[in-house]
């Protein structure tokens, strides 16, 4: 089957054919995903059931640390509401940045052997993590119900807007990752660094009532952190907070620039990809 390569993109026909392309592909796309996420956990005993306790566990961590000890609950009372719908957000960003690296370096044979739009595999990377975001957002009321009373209401019909700019989002972030994959082979071991430090200066494990009494600019850089702005959303869609106009803006306007840019950054460099393998 032809496909259209990175070079044939720029115009707008070009984009037409890739996109038409990709939806050829879709099939693909899907079963490697299913695949890489059933062959990941394989041979664990509780198999796919690791998609919700990992988060869940790296949640409790931070609660014993951040909510009991640095008397975070202070700041926030529906703090294990706050802190679950934080972590599991962020747990879908970082899997989706290690993923999307993952899936260049993991299929160099079919990118030498087969002729395919290479956006479907960071695409397959984001379905696969999205598959285990998604498990994890079903338990997150049989948690948060009981213990901090957060129900669903009707701003849970918002829910699958905040899960679909987070998915652009994160599938820019593959896309970079993905794209820098070949020339830097050891961003993989950079992007757990990076991914915590960006863990730490978010509002998941502390709200951000904390930098009130830091003054005006430091609560104002912790707004323009990318990730603000869509947890801000999901805490909206999940425990019924009131939607926060510049915090939605500004989601929009960070899955454009991240999530817009990271998907055209490599598509135009994708087709110099096989020589470097």
């Amino acid at each position: 089957m032809s496909t259209v390569t990175a070079d044939q993109v720029p115009s707008l026909a070009g984009w037409r054919n890739y996109i038409r392309n990709l939806w050829r592909w879709r099939e693909f796309g899907w079963f490697l995903a299913m695949g890489n996420l059933k062959a990941r956990n394989a041979s664990t005993s509780l198999g796919l059931v690791w998609w919700m306790l990992n988060p869940l566990i790296m949640a409790a961590v931070y609660f014993l640390v951040f909510g009991l000890i640095l008397g975070g609950r202070r700041g926030e009372p529906q703090f294990i509401a706050w802190l679950l719908s934080g972590v599991f957000a962020f747990n879908y960003t970082a899997t989706a940045m290690t993923s999307g690296a993952n899936s260049i370096l993991s299929n160099s044979r079919l990118l030498v052997n087969i002729r395919f739009p290479r956006l479907i595999l960071p695409i397959s990377a984001v379905i696969e993590t999205g598959v285990g975001f998604l498990m994890s957002i079903a338990v997150y009321y049989l948690i948060v119900w009981p213990a901090d009373g957060v129900s669903p209401g009707i701003t849970l019909l918002w829910l699958p807007v905040a899960a679909g700019l987070h998915t652009v989002f994160n599938l820019g972030l593959a896309g970079w990752t993905a794209r820098l994959a070949i020339p830097f082979r050891d961003i993989n071991n950079l992007i757990p660094h990076l991914t915590r430090l960006w863990l730490y200066l978010s509002p998941i494990i502390w709200p951000l009532t904390f930098l009130q009494d830091r003054g005006g600019p430091v609560e104002d850089l912790a707004v323009l952190n990318p990730m603000y702005g869509i947890l801000s959303f999901y805490r909206m869609a999940l425990m019924g907070r009131e939607l926060d106009t510049v915090a939605f803006v500004l989601a929009i306007l960070w899955t454009l620039v991240i999530g817009g840019g990271g998907i055209l950054s490599f598509v135009r460099h994708e087709g110099n990809m096989v020589r470097h393998l």
